[in-house]
């Protein structure tokens, strides 16, 4: 399992482990991609879709359709299924990555009357988003859930950590924001379209990191510049977000999963490399 910030070096790493383990075993190993906006058509330029193999999970529904915590763990499950039972997570989605990995409690489906209703209740809190959520549930009587970092590994587990230094990161990240502001402004005229025409996109496409951003540029809010600025800022706050993410997953996993921690893919495919030629 690969995880790690925006603009690490991800898919770089998980194809290249996909790759090794398919050759070693005999078989396809496939490469399942853990991140709640790259399941979305339409954007392939803006959540950087782009990789040298095949990958499960990208680009597999429209961005009308509001893709859940659930339905990626199920789509996950139902990939890794198969025979063999090896497989490579690729994963920035922190959220999604607990649901897999730890068994996360989910929430059942709430009716759009309660959801509105709640959304109504919620909108003087302080956290309106939050406060409806659980709003909700309440609504709805979801019974408590346990914590989202409770729960055993549900399957043997190598932890690959991407953890680039900081300044090489945000390096990345502008050099990755740049070529968005500059690739992705056709997907974003797509999307102005739809809007135009009344289609339902879902609010989470429209507001994610690129989308927002370039919809500006479009509407002459933002020039260009400004819009590859304030998108490599929200990346960098992501980025940041995610560190605290994994980290603490890491410290969570300690001693039931082999942890290793690099700066750098082609650091990470070294030592994994090593590990198993030791391990054989």
């Amino acid at each position: 399992m690969v995880c790690g910030p925006t603009a690490a070096g991800k898919s770089e790493l998980a194809d290249a482990l996909a790759e090794a383990t398919s050759e070693r075993l005999g078989y396809p190993v496939p490469t399942v991609v853990v991140d709640s906006m790259q399941v979305y058509r339409g954007l392939e330029k803006i959540s950087n879709q782009a990789r040298r193999r095949p990958a499960e999970l990208v680009g597999v529904v429209p961005v009308t359709e509001r893709w859940t915590m659930a339905r990626h763990r199920d789509a996950t499950e139902a990939v890794i299924g198969g025979p063999g039972g090896h497989f490579v997570l690729d994963a920035g989605t922190g959220m999604y990555l607990n649901a897999i990995l730890l068994g996360t409690p989910l929430a059942p489906p709430v009716p759009a009357g309660i959801r509105a209703q709640a959304q109504r209740e919620a909108a003087r809190a302080q956290n309106p988003r939050r406060a409806a959520r659980e709003r909700e549930l309440s609504l709805a009587g979801a019974g408590e859930r346990g914590s989202i970092w409770d729960g055993e590994p549900n399957y043997p587990t190598k932890l690959l950590y991407l953890r680039p230094e900081r300044a090489a990161l945000d390096t990345r990240i502008a050099a990755r924001s740049r070529r968005i502001a500059e690739e992705g402004l056709e997907e974003a005229s797509v999307l102005k379209r739809m809007l135009e025409a009344g289609e339902d996109i879902n609010p989470s496409v429209i507001e994610s990191v690129g989308v927002r951003e370039l919809l500006d540029v479009l509407s002459g809010r933002l020039s260009p510049a400004q819009a590859e600025e304030r998108l490599a800022a929200r990346t960098r706050r992501l980025a940041r977000k995610q560190l605290r993410w994994f980290d603490k997953l890491a410290r969570t996993l300690e001693g039931r999963a082999s942890i290793s921690v690099s700066e750098s893919p082609a650091e990470a495919l070294s030592l994994h490399t090593m590990h198993d030629t030791m391990g054989a």
